[in-house]
């Protein structure tokens, strides 16, 4: 009964994998976000 309880170490790989994922897309938007702001606040200098 103990068998079918065991997942393996590929679901734990592809679960870790995952996360870097979301992680990395979550660092990318906020980057990104943060990078048009800079990008507005620089072409408010270069008009002035």
């Amino acid at each position: 009964m103990a068998d079918l309880l065991y997942i393996g170490p590929g679901l734990g790989i592809g679960t870790i994998i995952l996360i870097f994922i979301i992680g990395g897309i979550v660092v990318f938007a906020f980057g990104y976000i943060f990078w048009l702001k800079i990008k507005r606040f620089f072409k408010k200098m270069k008009k002035k």
